[in-house]
């Protein structure tokens, strides 16, 4: 090679180290960026668990102290009211009872109606679980004042009440699968459809079709009450027939 060409190889083997060169300083850059921003977030994470240290952590303590006292004040006067169990209320004390709270699930019933002693049955359980309302039972033949001013027609009728106003009812049992031996989580689900309770249970579909239930025990509802204006004398059938 002559000496013209010795010179060529030689830049181009320099230029080549140079590339090399700065190639290798670039990812030496890189690894040290990256060593930089996991230190930064790895004192930003140290940092965070720092903040429930001392003066910090006491105030979330008395914060959440705070709440539990609240929550407490909240239940005993909950249970001062009747929450948490299912009372007859007398018809002088039902206007008290149906105001003294923001939601009440009231059921008027008859003795002598076997389907309101299965509401009975249902109610009790459900107030000793959901305390956020009261629960109340009331005579529809020592309320006649109020089963004529609630137009009650057919028992068993539970009607709810919110902030004194009665906002919606549920008549016989057809709403809860026109069957005796329905399922306590569809009147739970019933009762929180209008805000009445907070649901608690599994939102599952029902285990049995509606249709085979019915098709299974006949029933469709409630019966019409012959205290009211609106049936004849009773007659001591619980069916569904209008007598």
């Amino acid at each position: 090679p002559t000496v013209g060409e010795l010179k060529q190889e030689a830049q181009l083997g320099a230029l080549e180290a140079a590339l090399h060169a700065a190639v290798r300083d670039y990812k030496a850059e890189l690894t040290a960026d990256e060593a930089k921003e996991k230190a930064k977030e790895k004192a930003f994470n140290e940092q965070e668990v720092d903040l429930l240290d001392g003066d910090d952590l006491d105030s979330l303590y008395m914060q959440r102290l705070q709440e539990l006292k609240l929550e407490a004040q909240r239940r005993d006067e909950q249970k001062r009211l009747g929450h948490g169990q299912y009372r007859l209320v007398a018809e002088p004390e039902f206007l008290k009872e149906v105001t003294g709270s923001e939601n009440i699930v009231c059921h008027f019933f008859c003795d002598d109606f076997i389907r309101c002693k299965i509401v009975d049955k249902h109610l009790g359980a459900i107030a000793r679980k959901y305390v956020e309302a009261k629960f109340i039972r009331v005579s529809a033949p020592d309320a006649p004042f109020f089963v004529q001013k609630l137009k009650i027609k057919v028992l068993p009728c539970i009607v709810m009440f919110k902030g004194g106003i009665a906002v919606d009812r549920v008549v016989g049992f057809e709403e809860l699968g026109g069957v005796d031996d329905f399922k306590q989580e569809r009147l739970e689900k019933r009762l929180a459809g209008r805000g009445m309770v907070q649901y608690k249970g599994e939102d599952s579909s029902d285990d049995e079709d509606e249709d085979e239930v019915k098709q299974r025990t006949k029933i469709s509802g409630g019966a019409l009450y012959s205290g009211s204006k609106y049936s004849k004398k009773y007659s001591g059938d619980d069916s569904d027939e209008e007598w």
